[in-house]
């Protein structure tokens, strides 16, 4: 082994040279596997992984007792401050330190760390004990940044910075540990060992894309979480409040139903069907929003991140317990069945009322509009209504993320303060707040109503018939049709039965790629799904009740 090998390369690990978007590092990935980086030849990775050599054979190659007055340990010196300064640049960086004030955070440990790196040659015990602490207060700055991203906002910049400044202050740990036993076989052992795993992964495509797009999926569902929270009930008073809300919604649906049948009565071309369609819709969503309405089949994206938001409380993307999965479904089962009841039962009521109404004060015109028969036959259960409604629930689930992802946006640009700072907006309050509370939720409503409305245009193109198939606007036509034609009775349950079966698959499908990628964006292993299931199938046999009304022992 030659005398003078160099350690700086394998002691930082890390380079600037490597800080690339993702399409640049899936490039440098491809590249490298047609055409393999080798270190230097002058480095001990060099010897340690192109000859193969075990960690026990360099170990003996290496005179640890000779180590201590080498050039080794000016590198190793050299490596904590070049780590160091990272840590300290990005802590102190304008943009970070300004987070850090608007969280009311002390950035002060970065400046510590800074003072106390550059005398790091004549670190001693003590002074190596006070670095760790500095090392542990800013990790803990930095880990507190990403616990509030709901309040600054995050992109998906600033999510991978942080954690490789994260992997940065692990390293510098490895690292003063290493210089307070330097001459230890057992230590240089490990460091060996955590290289060569590091080298084994460094340049896999496959952990690159998944790591990348677990970072995405997490800027994308953050402030979805934050909205799931309030569609949770967490005592027997919201769970009520839920159902007169959900109520509410109902009865607007029914309204914009009616609208909805007097479009495809006028039978224009597909192109104005759609944008009437979709107007409609969006309005809709819009107004019950706005009213103080429930939409329950808008809530299973939000609950969805907003369980593994709550299954990983300290926002390690680690989760922390299975019974808390098992208590937060139940929550959102109970939840969800009294806003999906409630929508059903108002819109079907109403619908009827209406109906009712038309006819009793003479609005033949508008009831000519209804073809009953048509109406029933789209909520008779059948291969095409699952699919429908399949269709229907992924495009819930996606704008729900948009919304969240609309939110999210807007805080992390600041576009509220900019708004009340621009004289071009007449420095605007209003439309601050507006755009600060409303946005998302506005962008959510407004897309949802494109999706739905646009939907069958897409059986056009495909070799499939495409359409959707929504609970509260499928109850809605039952009560029309019921009212204007005399069905027998079973006709009548089996629309009704497929109402409930739209609602179902609605629920799933939403609710299921939602948490698929709420729970990928937290590093969940999918694994642990079978055990959920089996915990969630347990405590339903133990107490089903609980899964669709609030009791008393759930307020315990």
């Amino acid at each position: 082994m030659p005398k003078q090998f160099s350690f700086y390369s394998f002691f930082t690990k890390y380079s600037l040279m490597e800080d690339y978007g993702f399409s640049s590092g899936l490039r440098r990935r491809l590249f490298r596997k047609i055409l393999p980086e080798v270190a230097n030849e002058r480095t001990i990775e060099y010897f340690l992984l192109k000859n193969e050599n075990s960690v026990e054979q360099v170990l003996a190659l290496l005179n640890l007792k000779k180590l201590g007055n080498s050039h080794v340990l000016k590198e190793l010196d050299l490596s904590i401050k070049a780590l160091g300064a990272k840590v300290v640049a990005f802590g102190l960086d304008n943009s970070i330190k300004a987070k850090f004030d608007d969280l009311q955070l002390n950035a002060q440990p970065f400046e510590v760390l800074f003072e106390k790196l550059s005398t790091i040659e004549n670190c001693d015990q003590p002074t190596t004990i006070n670095l760790m602490a500095q090392l542990e207060s800013a990790q803990f700055l930095i880990v507190l940044l990403r616990k509030n991203k709901h309040k600054i906002g995050t992109n998906f910049h600033l999510t991978i910075t942080t954690r490789k400044i994260l992997e940065y202050i692990k390293q510098i740990k490895i690292l003063l540990t290493l210089k307070s036993n330097f001459q230890s076989e057992e230590h240089w052992e490990e460091i060996f060992s955590r290289y060569i795993e590091y080298s084994k992964h460094k340049n896999s495509i496959r952990r690159f894309i998944i790591r990348h797009t677990d970072l995405v999926a997490l800027e994308i569902v953050e402030h979805t979480s934050n909205k799931g929270g309030k569609y949770i009930a967490d005592s027997q008073q919201e769970y009520w409040s839920f159902f007169l809300k959900s109520l509410k919604g109902g009865s607007i649906i029914s309204i914009f139903a009616l609208f909805k049948i007097a479009f495809e009565y006028h039978q224009l071309n597909p192109l104005q069907n759609a944008l009437f369609f979709s107007f409609n819709y969006a309005l809709c969503f819009v107004l019950v929003k706005q009213l103080g309405g429930i939409i329950a089949t808008k809530q299973p994206a939000v609950t969805a991140s907003a369980i593994a938001k709550g299954i990983d409380k300290n926002d390690d993307l680690k989760i922390d317990s299975i019974q808390n999965i098992t208590t937060l479904i139940r929550k959102v089962s109970k939840s969800q069945f009294i806003s999906i009841l409630g929508n059903l039962l108002m819109a079907l009521l109403f619908s009827c009322l209406l109906t009712f109404l038309l006819k009793f004060f003479g609005f033949n015109q508008v009831l000519n509009t209804i073809k009953p028969t048509y109406l029933i036959k789209n909520t008779v259960p059948s291969g095409n209504l699952v699919f429908f409604a399949a269709i229907a629930g992924f495009f819930l689930a996606l704008s729900g993320l948009i919304s969240g992802y609309i939110d999210n946006k807007v805080v992390a640009s600041k576009l509220a303060y900019r708004i009340r700072n621009s004289s071009l907006l007449f420095k605007s309050e209003g439309l601050a707040n507006f755009i600060d509370k409303k946005s998302g939720a506005l962008a959510g409503n407004i897309t949802l109503g494109f999706f739905l409305g646009t939907a069958f245009l897409l059986g056009d193109l495909l070799p499939i018939p495409i359409d959707i198939r929504h609970i509260a606007f499928s109850s809605a036509n039952i009560g029309y049709s019921i009212m204007s034609e005399g069905f027998n009775y079973n006709i009548i349950l089996l629309a009704l039965l497929g109402a409930i079966l739209i609602g179902t698959i609605n629920f799933v499908v939403s609710f299921s790629i939602t948490l698929f990628l709420a729970l990928k964006s937290r590093g969940a292993s999918f694994q642990i799904l079978p055990t959920v299931i089996k915990n969630v199938l347990k405590d339903f046999i133990r107490r089903p009740i609980g899964y669709f009304i609030y009791t008393k022992r759930d307020s315990v």
